[in-house]
């Protein structure tokens, strides 16, 4: 007994120990990193940008894979999952980019920095997770919102080092230094700069990978500027079609014109290889800065070298280097624009996500709830009295009930339980002569059973991110919420733990769909618009409209191979409806049952399932236009129609089941003359730019010109208000009759002023409601056919301005 006493008390001990002592340490980490992001560690918050990964392996060879946690915007997140095989005593670099980031998830509740970064044994999916060393809680460093993001890649950096001291719109510039080794081969690892300048750097150096995420940067809105040498073809490898100018003599600007304002810096002459090549900076008849569009975004070549001395010392650069940025990015450092995909997340969630079980019909639920009460309290009792068995009640009324309740619950349920539901959508633009578009799109699930979904597009250029529904602060929830396989071609993700009866949606670029091409022949002509449209596309078009103005032309759907006439009435007999660029009075003359709604009352819209595709064709066609934050305008009419047929090829779980499939087309127009006719612009026709003057200062806290609205929200400073007048107006062509301005804030202590485009003085305009000019109209009207007007706003100002009005007359000639 003794003993057994004894061995209890052993026992106790024991547990106490175990209780009581404190944990031995841990083994020391067998796996160290060090994660560098973006440039510098810099990057952009919100903006998709690259990661370098240091894996060193300090003991036993290891399989599985590291897991790299991101959130771009507030509302997203997601983990990106890469293999990893390391033997012992091995290294591995790993370069990947990722969508953006931001400092939501940066420091847990205990105040402790969170780790970015896994590595699971064996696989994120079963595997162990194992400790890191190094620096797996690294977070990188965000630039100013108001600086442009000047990249650098050159072989000689410091020849331009001298851009550094240059300010766009009064602000500094951050000018990163880059590399071949941060070029990223998928493009949205490049959204972290608003401008790339190439110097001295043959692009032709970089892998095929990469130059084709350079090439489809700019097709989605970014930028690159580079300046000239003898004989440079060769240096461009696949970006050929971004050589706008081939040089082949070179000069300087004293030879040109000994009394030029320009430095006698060198000068490169040869044959302009593009069509649509805009002349920036000229001296004389010699162009010196170029311009192309290319998509939504621009490509500029500088016909000098600007690594010359001349242009280091030359005072004047930053008025150049200004006058060029303005036009080449949409940037305003004035004012501040919510990330793209944080845009995106709002604006195509509510698309991607209505299913048609998700519409209610409110009258039906009415009537069958009236239809319920008659049944069950009057004709019941009038039943049961006649036939003497209301002793039957207690069971019938209850039956009646759950009959009732399981044929709604069947009737709103049906959708769901016939298997998972998938909604993809985008808005995709086609670019004149090219049968590839692109645009943003998403893709929606409703899931029929709780679990994982992979949710795959075969599409390969799509990158569509995960949008999380409703704050959450854990981290560690977060990291498991989906995965993302990087480094693959389309958008891989699988989402973890969903509950039954949910949605998941991702959101993101959809580039390059090969569609097909739009051949058109449109003519004004005796009052009429006349001429056809060629559907070579391999889809028909549904629901196909001509936007211009206020005005929504339908015709109607186009079959794939089909050539359509067309002949309409101009709208009031007035050429200007059918010449200027389509605005919100257009979408809502498109789709009349929800424009009201929309635009007048500011509510939300109640639809019938019958409704739901037009009401999402609505919304799609609203974005487009009236989202200039996200969809770069257009000076043209537009041509847009629908496609129903699967493109993007999303996928749940290997399966392309319960697929809804709905996308815009659009292509910008050009409607031709033949004759001559008077032309009236009201303001509506026009959509005005916002910026801050060159040269001068400003702050803009809301541009009401981005979502269609005609207002700002500015603070002191000088402000220039574009108004862009059709491409099909020529100022030495035609006759302007008169300008009529309508000023509409008029603040006593505020200034306007209309440019002079002809000697680029400011005309002082009196402050009264109207003002009208018919003397040298021509002498307004900029040679890219723009009117000007300058607001200077006095100091201490902050206030809410609305738009001046303009309106334009004259006479088209033959």
């Amino acid at each position: 007994m003794r003993n057994m006493e004894s061995i209890k008390k052993i026992i106790v001990l024991l547990l106490l120990c175990l209780v009581l002592l404190p944990g031995m340490p841990s083994a020391e980490a067998k796996l160290e990193v060090k994660i560098e992001y973006g440039v510098d560690n810099k990057v952009q918050m919100g903006r998709g940008h690259p990661v370098k990964i240091e894996m060193k392996n300090n003991g036993d060879a290891v399989k599985g894979d590291l897991v790299i946690f991101t959130s771009p915007t507030y509302n997203m997140a997601g983990s990106y999952v890469i293999p990893v095989e390391l033997e012992a005593g091995g290294t591995k670099v790993i370069d990947l980019s990722v969508k953006g980031s931001t400092d939501q998830y940066s420091y847990s509740h205990s105040g402790k920095p969170t780790d970015t970064v896994s590595f699971y044994d064996g696989g994120v999916e079963n595997g162990k997770e194992l400790s890191l060393s190094g620096n797996a809680n690294a977070k990188p460093r965000f630039m100013a919102d108001n600086r442009l993001i000047l990249g650098v890649l050159s072989n000689n950096h410091d020849a331009v080092n001298y851009m550094k001291l240059v300010k766009y719109q009064n602000e500094s510039m951050e000018l990163l230094n880059i590399k071949q080794e941060h070029i990223p081969s998928e493009s949205f690892g490049l959204e972290m700069f608003d401008v790339i300048m190439i110097h001295d750097f043959p692009v032709s150096m970089l892998t095929s990978a990469q130059q084709n995420a350079l090439m489809e940067w700019v097709n989605n809105g970014g930028s690159i500027v580079y300046d000239s040498k003898i004989n440079m073809t060769q240096d461009f490898g696949e970006l050929t079609d971004f050589l706008l100018l081939d040089p082949s003599k070179e000069t300087n600007i004293s030879s040109i014109n000994s009394e030029s304002a320009f430095p006698n810096h060198p000068v490169f002459t040869g044959e302009m290889k593009q069509d649509d090549v805009q002349v920036i900076v000229k001296e004389g008849e010699t162009p010196l800065t170029i311009m192309k569009t290319f998509g939504a975004g621009t490509v500029t070549q500088v016909a000098s070298s600007l690594s010359n001395a001349e242009w280091s010392n030359w005072d004047g650069v930053g008025t150049w280097w200004n006058s060029v940025a303005q036009k080449a990015s949409s940037k305003n450092v004035a004012t501040y624009n919510a990330p793209l995909l944080e845009e995106l997340s709002y604006q195509l969630s509510a698309i991607g996500e209505t299913f048609p079980g998700s519409i209610v019909s409110v009258p039906l639920l009415i009537g069958a709830f009236v239809l319920y009460l008659i049944i069950l309290i009057p004709v019941l009792y009038l039943i049961l009295k006649k036939t003497d068995k209301r002793e039957h009640a207690w069971w019938i009324i209850p039956g009646i009930a759950v009959f009732t309740s399981v044929v709604v619950f069947g009737i709103g349920a049906k959708d769901r339980i016939s298997g998972t539901q998938i909604n993809e959508s985008s808005i995709l633009v086609l670019e004149k002569d090219s049968k590839f578009a692109s645009g943003f799109g998403v893709a929606s699930i409703l899931t029929n059973s709780g679990g994982k979904y992979r949710v795959e597009t075969e599409h390969e250029q799509t990158d569509f991110f995960p949008v999380t529904y409703g704050y959450n602060d854990n981290i560690d929830l977060m990291k498991n919420y989906a995965y993302l396989q990087a480094g693959g071609s389309g958008t891989d993700i699988t989402f973890n733990d969903v509950e039954y009866w949910s949605i998941r949606t991702s959101v993101g670029n959809v580039n390059n769909v090969e569609l097909g091409t739009l051949e058109y022949e449109l003519t004004v002509k005796d009052g009429k618009v006349i001429g056809n449209i060629q559907n070579s596309l391999a889809y028909e078009l549904k629901s196909a409209h001509i936007l211009s103005g206020t005005n929504a032309q339908k015709l109607g759907d186009i079959k794939a191979g089909e050539a359509k006439e067309i002949e309409f009435d101009i709208p009031k007999g007035n050429i200007a409806n059918v010449l200027a660029s389509p605005n919100y009075a257009a979408v809502s003359n498109a789709f009349p049952n929800f424009g009201a709604s929309m635009y007048q009352h500011g509510g939300p819209v109640q639809i019938e399932k019958s409704e739901l595709q037009s009401y999402k064709s609505f919304q799609m066609l609203d974005m487009l236009l009236n989202r200039k934050d996200i969809f770069s305008g257009t000076d043209q009419p537009v041509l847009v129609g629908y496609i129903t047929q699967d493109l993007l090829g999303t996928k749940v779980n290997g399966k392309k089941s319960n697929n809804h499939s709905l996308h815009l087309v659009a292509i910008p127009v050009t409607i031709q003359n033949e004759g001559s006719g008077s032309f009236s612009f009201a303001e509506e026709q026009f959509s005005p730019k916002l910026s801050v003057t060159e040269g001068e200062s400003g702050n803009i806290f809301h541009n009401g010109l981005d979502y269609g609205e005609p207002f700002i929200h500015v603070s002191d400073g000088s402000y220039t208000i574009s108004y862009q007048l059709p491409e099909m107006i020529s100022k030495e062509r035609d006759f302007f009759n008169k300008v009529k301005l309508k000023l509409k804030s008029r603040d006593v202590n505020l200034e306007y002023f209309i440019v002079n485009q002809e000697t680029k003085e400011l005309v002082p305009l009196e402050n009264k409601s109207s003002i009208t000019i018919e003397e040298k109209v021509k002498n307004f009207i900029s040679n890219e056919n723009g009117i000007d007007l300058v607001i200077k706003a006095p100091v201490n100002f902050e206030d809410q301005l609305e738009i001046p009005g303009i309106e334009l007359e004259g006479e088209l000639s033959q």
